[in-house]
């Protein structure tokens, strides 16, 4: 009880000068079924994907390989062979297959993730930037993935948006209960990741705010939101 209790302080106290990092909340929270979830033998390949093949037997076929405009890894004597929309594990069927031998002598792995993308924007740690698509994630996932969020996060404010821009439909938004998936295991709205999803992290209205305090004025901006108690001592930092 004590850690939730802990955890609902930080995720009430925002941008504090205690510096309460709800990142670090978010990166301690297990959740088993979006890890089960989170396999990458789910995805599915495109170009420009970079793999490994490895063929018993077969020196010719070690190495890495990236899959062409065409959705085929090139295989020297043996021609290009079509990947493009299979998981790893069918292409390694695929190739043993091709090969003629048995599919526990070929691996096949992903070695970078090149073709599909999501999109960080908002209050996450680090710049804002672009990350691989590895297949089924929950929005969680992808947000320990990146490192968390940090402390001037409101977890009122994150949403996924779902452009739709080759389907020419209109974007979609859906609204992410940070609190009630952290704190009560309530996995409704830590929905599934899709290609090009963009994941908006808002900002705490103190901590927006703040950014246009003046330092003479900032000790009555932090009494009045809370920040600072009568008499606590001045952060030093």
């Amino acid at each position: 009880m004590a850690p939730r209790l802990g955890l609902l302080l930080t995720l009430l106290t925002g941008c504090s000068t205690g510096r309460l990092h709800i990142d670090r909340a978010l990166l301690r929270h297990a959740d088993a079924v979006s890890r089960e979830a989170n396999s990458p033998e789910a995805y599915r390949l495109s170009c420009p994907d970079l793999l490994w093949i490895e063929v018993e037997g077969k020196v010719g076929l070690k190495g890495r390989r990236e899959i062409g405009p065409d959705g085929r890894i090139d295989l020297g004597n043996l021609g290009r062979l079509r990947v493009e929309g299979l998981t790893v594990a069918e292409t390694a069927r695929r190739l043993a297959e091709l090969t003629g031998v048995r599919d526990d002598w070929v691996r096949v792995h992903v070695v970078e993730y090149n073709s599909r993308h999501l999109y960080l924007v908002g209050q996450v740690v680090g710049p804002q930037r672009i990350l691989p698509y590895q297949g089924p994630e929950r929005v969680l996932d992808v947000l320990q993935r990146a490192g968390g969020i940090t402390a001037g996060a409101a977890p009122d404010e994150v949403y996924v948006v779902r452009t739709h821009f080759s389907e020419q439909q209109p974007p979609e938004v859906f609204p992410v209960e940070l609190k009630a998936i952290l704190l009560h295991n309530d996995s409704s709205t830590n929905i599934y990741i899709e290609p090009d999803d963009q994941i908006y992290v808002g900002e705490t209205r103190p901590c927006v705010l703040e950014k246009w305090v003046p330092p003479w004025f900032r000790p009555i901006f932090e009494f009045f939101w809370g920040m600072r108690r009568p008499g606590a001592a001045k952060d030093t930092k």
